[in-house]
């Protein structure tokens, strides 16, 4: 188990997932109160390798008195209910993202951003069957207290402070450990791949969309000002560079960005229509993460005065007029 200064202790379980992600990791804290930072989702072989996991870390179920939710995405919560049963566990998750986790209408909301987006509504329907055949992974969690940012977990022989850090989601928090310069980082930082800005109803008005990257070049822009050492992240290996990746990411969304200006007419387009120019013969769930893709770095040239959006049945982008 690695050990760090002023106490900090943790091990590292990597959890199978069915999604084309692949695994995740689960970050054990065995010193009191045994605590989880995300749990992996709700399938049997997901609980097969977590329990196998802690066994490893001498943690016992029973013991773990909290699990720590990054944020409201299946792959990271869904074995929360299961845990809790054995262990009575008090279940935490950003302020922001707690209605996910009890309210299904957050979905159908998600939904209706996807139509208005221009997604034909098979394609929207395909999408939910592919997810209702892998199981039940977004099971309800009831009596789940919400974290906001600047928030202490503290621990026998440590803290953590927690950061609310948005883009992927809207209430997605990290935890870092100052002294160290350890931070775990959830979905915000990935080694190999970038955070998808994911397009999804404002949670402080449901009838609006955030804009998630820019909410998440904002949450860059504030990790680089921390003093970070490692990375631990929610997908894959550990990142050593963390200031670096951070520059990496900067570079692709303005790269994104252009690539995306460049398909702009003056006709206008769907973000639906633009997706398919952008990331062509793509299916499933692919196709939200495309969308989500291309309304986000649409949210930037219009705030670089670079894109317009016009309302026709659904919203439709083009070059800004000189």
């Amino acid at each position: 188990m690695p050990a760090y200064p002023n106490g900090l202790r943790f091990e590292r379980i990597v959890v199978p997932t069915p999604y084309r992600i692949g695994p995740a990791n689960v970050y054990a804290f065995p010193d009191e109160p045994v605590t989880l930072f995300d749990c992996g989702p709700n399938t049997p072989a997901t609980e097969t390798a977590l329990m196998l996991g802690l066994e490893g870390a001498g943690i016992r179920p029973e013991q773990i008195g909290r699990i720590v939710i990054s944020h409201a995405h299946p792959d990271h919560y869904g074995m929360a209910p299961r845990l809790q049963e054995i262990s009575g566990c008090q279940i935490l998750v950003g302020e922001r993202d707690l209605p996910k986790l009890t309210d299904r209408s957050m979905l159908y909301a998600t939904g209706r951003l996807l139509l208005h987006a221009g997604m034909p509504v098979e394609e929207l329907v395909d999408m939910g069957e592919r997810e209702r055949k892998l199981g039940d992974l977004r099971p309800s969690i009831e009596g789940a207290a919400p974290l906001s940012g600047g928030a202490r977990l503290r621990f026998e022989g440590f803290e953590l402070e927690v950061l609310h850090l948005p883009g992927h989601t809207a209430g997605h928090i990290c935890l870092f450990h100052r002294e160290s310069g350890v931070l775990f980082s959830g979905d915000t930082l990935l080694l190999d791949v970038s955070p998808n800005p994911l397009i999804e109803p404002d949670p402080m008005d449901p009838t609006e969309r955030r804009q998630s990257l820019v909410e998440y070049m904002a949450s860059l822009d504030r990790l680089s000002e921390l003093p970070l050492s490692t990375v631990f992240t929610g997908h894959g290996e550990p990142i050593e560079d963390p200031h670096a990746l951070i520059e990496d990411m900067r570079r692709h969304h303005r790269e994104r960005t252009t690539a995306l200006a460049a398909l702009l007419d003056d006709g206008g387009k769907t973000a639906w229509q633009l997706a398919g120019e952008l990331f062509p013969s793509l299916e499933g769930f692919d196709n939200f993460l495309a969308v989500s893709e291309v309304v986000a770095h649409i949210d930037l040239l219009i705030a670089h005065g670079l894109a317009e959006s016009d309302d026709r049945n659904g919203v439709a982008y083009h070059r800004r007029s000189s």
